[in-house]
């Protein structure tokens, strides 16, 4: 379990490193798996933990970097930025994930069990794919910001997961679609629902969406707020505590 995880990291930090293009990559990245190791025995935390703490320090001050230096591409546009609007493809053990990415406004479906070539699925989509695998991991490409593979670790959670797929493509939460299929949500007058929305709601919502897909119906409430919360607050956290 160690030696995948930290070969995922090791492909993750190469493609995070490469946006500023160091004269030694490798030794770049050699050293940082060793802070999160040595990181890991000092603070008794555990290594995927650290591996988390060190992966969000670096990207932080590879932005600060970018940031300082103006580096863009001959378009103009900065490197840490996605051309396109993307969608995804997340493998089979992340099917929670998709839907909170379809919650933060990107259209992103779950590969079946049964599909076997992950990567070429998500070539023929035109998607990037999201993956626990980290035999995909060294297929992560693009030193301008762009990616076709993104590889995450299983040891985070959701949310945590979530924050690392945007924060990795420079994107930010947009309005939200349907959880269940992706739909687009269509705001509809509370009468035309009245039957279907829970009596406490009732009392204190009077903004609801259908899905344009499904016909799900749904209402906004605290749950994202908090989520976006656990977002912003996870940057300086993670800064500070995986600091050398």
């Amino acid at each position: 379990m160690a030696d995948r995880l930290q070969s995922g990291y090791r492909a993750k930090f190469r493609w995070l490193l490469a946006k500023v293009r160091p004269r030694r990559l490798a030794f770049g990245v050699e050293l940082l798996l060793g802070r999160a190791r040595a990181l890991s025995e000092r603070e008794a935390v555990p290594l995927p933990e650290a591996l988390a703490r060190v992966y969000e320090f670096t990207r932080w001050r590879v932005k600060r970097r970018l940031e300082r230096t103006a580096a863009c591409r001959l378009n103009g546009a900065p490197l840490d930025s996605p051309r396109d609007t993307p969608r995804f493809l997340c493998d089979p053990s992340l099917g929670g994930l998709a839907r909170w990415l379809r919650a933060a406004g990107y259209e992103a479906d779950a590969l079946r069990a049964s599909e076997d070539d992950a990567v070429g699925e998500a070539r023929r989509r035109g998607a990037v794919l999201v993956t626990t695998d980290s035999r995909h991991a060294a297929l992560m490409a693009g030193a301008e910001g762009n990616a076709d593979v993104l590889w995450i670790p299983s040891s985070l959670s959701r949310v945590r997961q979530l924050g690392v797929v945007l924060r990795d493509l420079g994107l930010e939460p947009r309005e939200p679609r349907c959880m269940a299929c992706g739909g687009e949500l269509r705001a509809v007058p509370k009468q035309d629902v009245e039957a279907r929305i829970p009596p406490r709601t009732a009392r204190w919502k009077d903004e609801y969406y259908l899905c344009a897909g499904c016909g799900r119906l749904y209402w906004q409430g605290t749950h994202w707020q908090r989520i976006a919360a656990q977002l912003e607050g996870e940057r300086p956290l993670a800064a500070a505590a995986a600091h050398p």
